[in-house]
């Protein structure tokens, strides 16, 4: 992609300089679970395996994120329990009958291919804070790219190839078929498995790239597109992306779900965020937070929400936050709040 190499990424200083974490939100991470539903996979060895809360499936949760490590999690997971054929028949078919209309379906722009695809990277950013897709002009070429980090990982040759298909039957749904894949530049080393994508073999596709992009003919980005009606649904809001400005917000957004059986061990908590001990109390550091302060707000918050409904007995509600008998919960409460669990309840009313 010799015309396209001056396609690339922000400074990485810029990029991961801020330190937030990356936050997915939670019907993305049980559709990438969906993805096991045909093979023969038990599902709560496959949450565990991929640091997924075990009531991910529950109408009871009270959050709307998890941590974005949960779906790279799960996409090596897929690919490593499936051969490259299977691999790409399940992330093909999942993205033409579930993510896609998903996406398509909150579209309103059809002045042009382009527009259409602004629009859907922008819609892209209320499902992930690690989102990075845009059109851009270069090497006299328009390229529809996709940025991502984390090369050197295990989960990422799987990514990339999901990427790669999910980018391309977007446009080619958004075009009805009049755009075709030609060339492809991916950030993989070798370009073996790509062509092998169904659809692929004849493209050409440069490797070693900073990014992943797609080529789309002038004409054709340019040119007006018509919304499969299909997939329209009139007066689709777009919501706000994920707010999390700074390094704690971010935490509490990804380890909220975590909480929910009460007080976290710091090593469990990065593990989940794939991350240093020191590195995760490092960042908190900087914004004078200490995580088992953190960690006992997050818990006592859970604990306020749930006394508020007067049916759970408080009993219950300190067996689910992790406490050992309600006597234990209820000196815990009265050293935070000043009063005891029943008074506080008796305080909502």
């Amino acid at each position: 992609m010799s015309n396209g190499s001056s396609l690339c990424r922000e400074d990485e200083e810029c990029s991961v300089g801020s330190a937030i974490i990356e936050l997915v939100k939670r019907e993305d991470v049980i559709f990438f679970a969906g993805l096991f539903d045909a093979l023969d996979s038990e599902l709560l060895a496959l949450l565990r395996a991929a640091k997924i809360p075990n009531d991910l499936y529950s109408s009871e949760h009270d959050y709307r994120y998890l941590p974005e490590v949960t779906v790279k999690n799960l996409i090596r997971l897929l690919g490593e329990q499936t051969c490259l054929a299977e691999f790409t028949l399940l992330i093909t078919s999942a993205c033409k009958h579930v993510y896609i209309p998903k996406f398509i379906s909150k579209l309103t722009q059809q002045t042009s291919l382009k527009a259409a695809l602004d629009e859907f990277a922008l819609i892209l950013t209320e499902h992930s804070t690690d989102a990075k897709v845009y059109t851009q002009y270069a090497g006299e070429k328009w390229w529809f790219v996709r940025e991502k980090r984390g090369q050197q990982e295990s989960w990422f040759q799987y990514a990339e190839l999901f990427s790669v298909v999910f980018m391309s039957q977007l446009i080619s749904e958004l075009t009805r078929g009049a755009w075709q894949p030609e060339e492809v530049g991916v950030q993989a080393d070798s370009v073996a498995e790509f062509n092998q994508l169904p659809g692929f073999s004849q493209v050409q596709f440069y490797a070693a790239r900073p990014v992943t992009a797609l080529f789309i003919p002038t004409n054709v980005m340019l040119s007006a597109i018509s919304l499969p009606t299909q997939f329209t649904h009139p007066a689709n809001a777009t919501e706000p992306a994920i707010k999390s400005s700074s390094f704690v917000e971010s935490f509490k957004y990804a380890i909220k779900p975590y909480t929910s059986t009460g007080k976290l061990p710091i090593k469990l908590a990065a593990e989940i965020l794939n991350m240093n001990i020191r590195t995760l109390q490092r960042q908190l550091a900087k914004e004078g937070a200490v995580y088992s302060e953190l960690i006992e707000s997050m818990v006592l918050e859970q604990c306020l929400d749930l006394l508020k409904c007067q049916s759970i007995h408080i009993t219950r509600i300190a067996s689910k936050m992790g406490y050992s008998d309600a006597a234990h919960f209820t000196r815990a409460f009265k050293r935070q709040m000043q009063m005891t669990p029943t008074q506080y309840r008796r305080s909502c009313r």
